[in-house]
């Protein structure tokens, strides 16, 4: 493949959830990456020149060992390492706190909705809502980047909204929604997926939401084509490519954007839709079982950034610099991006430049003033 991003290590296809969607649900569960297979995978990718590491199974946090391979991932030299997890185990303060002394910096869960009627019937455990829910507030408190997952489904589409707007307020700084592929358990739950088009008007309003509220660049929609997310369509993963290579519990690894590629297809609005040479279709399955009624091309794009916002919200950036200041205030530019270096929070400081535009619209929120003092900024907490 060409550039080198990401590089993700299934560690194990058991899980203690049995969720009704999910697409590894006729593996076998016996599978599993060794100690000694995953430690060789996190030295060959660094040396590769792959610049983030991810953990996922199954559920990873099955494994034991996984402080220790999230230990040797950050010893490797991997700034960022990700774990995509439900969370119920991190309801553990004493397990969460292990992974981030470990140097697990990046931690991205699943939920179904906004409360446990929903997401306990999809995941088929009672309880788990509430335990994945402590185990978001743990990591939160850790002041790690956290990041959920939105799976739409038949059961919480059109509270996608007031889905995005709960997660918010707790704190969370990025999401991606994701429309299910209909493979493994969800091709035998059909009864529980909501065709593209009738889900769409709700992902707008979300995503119209999280735009208002400076999430643009922390949020995304997987598995959508653009055209039916309208002044959103750049928000379409599929638009882009992941740079990402998965290792399997099989021995296997493959390039997920060749792996995405060879399951789309493309049908007759592909034709007259102002993205085609971008956009890869629809999944193939998907196509399958509900063919095309209701996907129009894309028209001429309108601008993003519809929507009220929530008040009070932080983007990942603007928490990053509160937490710069709650530790040091006033503090220079150039002081503020050395302390953003010891904060799991933070991923996407780089220069001044992005302090500066961060410090601005903290500035206008109240939060934050500065003074020009020695040839440089200063910030101050108000």
């Amino acid at each position: 493949m060409g550039k080198k991003d990401c590089y993700e290590i299934i560690l194990n296809h058991n899980c203690d959830l049995n969720c009704r969607f999910c697409s590894q649900g006729d593996f076998d569960p016996a599978l599993r990456t060794t100690a000694a297979q995953a430690v060789r995978r996190i030295y060959a990718a660094r040396k590769a020149g792959y610049r983030r590491l991810g953990f996922s199974g199954g559920e990873a946090l099955l494994r034991r060992d996984l402080p220790a391979l999230v230990a040797a991932a950050r010893k490797t030299g991997f700034r960022a390492v990700r774990l995509q997890t439900n969370g119920m185990k991190l309801e553990d303060p004493a397990l969460a706190k292990r992974l981030a002394d470990a140097g697990l910096n990046v931690c991205k869960f699943t939920f179904l909705g906004r409360a446990p009627g929903p997401h306990d019937a999809l995941t088929g455990r009672p309880g788990s809502f509430k335990r994945s829910l402590r185990g978001l507030d743990n990591m939160l408190a850790l002041r790690l980047s956290v990041g959920v997952n939105l799976l739409i489904t038949k059961r919480n589409y059109r509270g996608l909204p007031a889905t995005l707007r709960f997660f918010m307020r707790r704190g969370v700084t990025n999401f991606v929604l994701i429309y299910p592929i209909y493979t493994g358990n969800m091709r035998g739950h059909l009864a529980d997926g909501v065709p593209i088009p009738k889900a769409a008007p709700y992902v707008v309003r979300a995503l119209d939401l999280a735009s208002a509220s400076g999430l643009d660049g922390d949020i995304k929609a997987l598995n959508l084509p653009p055209c039916v997310l309208g002044r959103h369509a750049a928000k379409a993963v599929d638009l882009y490519k992941f740079n990402t290579v998965v290792y399997s519990p099989r021995g296997l690894a493959w390039d997920l954007d060749e792996n995405i590629s060879g399951s789309r297809v493309k049908g007759p609005p592909c034709a007259a839709c102002r993205l085609k040479r971008r956009c890869l279709g629809l999944d193939r399955n998907y196509a399958e079982l509900f063919g095309w009624s209701g996907i129009r091309p894309a028209g001429k794009i309108k601008p993003a950034g519809r929507g009220k916002p929530l008040p009070g919200y932080l983007n990942a950036m603007e928490a990053c610099f509160m937490e710069i200041l709650r530790q040091e205030s006033p503090v220079s530019t150039r002081r503020a991006l050395q302390l953003a270096r010891r904060i799991p929070l933070c991923q996407d400081c780089r220069d001044g430049a992005g302090v500066l535009t961060t410090g601005q619209a903290l500035i206008k929120k109240g939060l934050v003033s500065r003074e020009f003092s020695g040839g440089s900024y200063l910030w101050r907490k108000n």
